[in-house]
């Protein structure tokens, strides 16, 4: 039997809803037009979602065997332009819309998001290296297209709600040499050795040049990383600080400090971490750029605007479904939500596609939206989300989410 839902202002289809439904809103697949199903959401769930994630038609020129993606641009701004418009006044007043596009329409999809979001709430623009410069593609007498872009456009940039992530950093930062083996004494009092001494005998070497000569300097070099990692709370750097940009303290501070350049001094500030500083210079511990990842120590730096870490390869299998060079990977949207989102907020994804928007929000925690068209709602979404559900899916961000399975979700029309 179906029954209205007053939250979306459509029809819940018990028969093919699935899990668990809770009292108040319900995660929610809508299977019908995009455009339609917006309006409808607009009636009772103005500015819910904290994150809006597109994965649109690139209007690549292409047929796929799920949708044809071939219009002229007049036709494909036309219906982004009044989808985006659509959009607008559900996104949270501290949230952000992500639309994924390539190159092919990008410069237009920028303007129109100008347009309608403001040029000021762009957040950024990411570059994301989804393959290599390998096949058929690098035979084209034109540099070799291997990303795609995503878009990010806050509602109300002063008011955005995003939440800093970090990456695993590639090799380690020789710029971190420095070990400071007296912690527990007076900060004054820090005596100060080179790294790669102290991690030598600490292996039981008499010297570093003995270290590298008895196990070799590549093998050396991988064990001082090791043991830096390790004991990543007493290894430092020494770097200068900005004296224009620091509080007049600070300033008369880093004067002292250059004055008496073997004294450490220390001011303790109340919303920052105590300024440290050693010959004008500010110590830098390598412990604050570390994280614990299933009890591994890795080195890692702030997230930028180029993810050439987010692997597109090896996904065929991602949440049981096969979507052929349309999927996107798990640990992409993982990103995305959690660049915007806490568990509990709201997140929409109105060209759903195989259900990877939803799969990942339901394992984080997150209540979600996703509307689809096409056959595959049955054939790929459905299945799949089943799956999450059940605690089925041992794919994609299951286990970095500590996902176990319960929880539900309604299908609407």
């Amino acid at each position: 039997m179906a029954a209205h839902a007053p939250k979306l202002g459509l029809t819940r289809d018990d028969a093919r809803s699935y899990g668990a439904r809770p009292r108040g809103d319900e995660n929610a697949l809508v299977h019908g037009e995009n455009l339609e199903a917006l309006a409808a959401l607009a009636t009772t769930m103005r500015a819910r979602f904290q994150c809006v994630y597109l994965d649109p038609p690139f209007n690549s020129g292409r047929a796929f065997a799920q949708y044809d993606d071939r219009r002229t641009r007049a036709e494909w701004l036309a219906m982004m332009r009044a989808r985006l418009v659509a959009l607008h006044p559900l996104v949270a007043d501290t949230g952000a819309i992500f639309v994924e596009i390539d190159d092919t329409e990008l410069g237009p999809l920028q303007v129109l998001l100008d347009e309608l979001f403001g040029a000021a709430n762009r957040v950024s623009t990411i570059t994301i290296v989804r393959s290599a410069a390998t096949g058929h593609k690098a035979i084209n007498p034109a540099p070799v297209n291997v990303a795609d872009y995503l878009l990010v456009y806050a509602k109300d940039r002063a008011r955005l709600r995003y939440r800093p992530q970090v990456r695993a950093r590639r090799g380690y930062d020789p710029a971190y040499r420095t070990f400071v083996p007296d912690l527990a004494a007076p900060r004054e009092a820090w005596r100060f050795e080179p790294l790669g001494g102290h991690a030598a005998r600490a292996l039981g070497f008499a010297t570093r040049r003995e270290a590298a000569r008895v196990l070799g300097t590549d093998r050396f070099t991988r064990e001082l990383e090791r043991f830096a990692l390790a004991n990543a709370e007493h290894v430092v750097r020494f770097a200068q600080p900005r004296y224009e940009a620091v509080s007049k303290e600070a300033r008369a501070l880093i004067d002292r400090s250059r004055a008496a350049p073997e004294r450490v001094f220390v001011l303790e500030r109340a919303r920052h971490k105590p300024l440290v500083l050693r010959g004008g210079n500010r110590l830098l511990f390598l412990a604050d750029k570390v994280r614990e990842v299933d009890g591994v120590r890795l080195l890692v730096e702030p997230l930028t605007n180029v993810w050439d870490d987010v692997p597109f390869q090896g996904i065929a299998k991602e949440g049981g479904v096969v979507f052929s060079r349309n999927k996107k990977p798990e640990r992409l949207l993982e990103r995305v939500l959690a660049m915007t989102t806490e568990p509990g907020d709201w997140v929409l994804d109105p060209f759903l596609g195989s259900g990877t928007t939803a799969a990942v929000a339901h394992k984080m925690g997150r209540r979600w939206v996703g509307i689809e068209q096409g056959e595959h709602l049955d054939d790929l979404c459905l299945p799949r989300l089943r799956r999450v559900v059940d605690g089925a899916d041992p794919t994609g961000v299951t286990r970095t989410s500590g996902w176990t399975g319960g929880g539900g979700f309604g299908v609407y029309a």
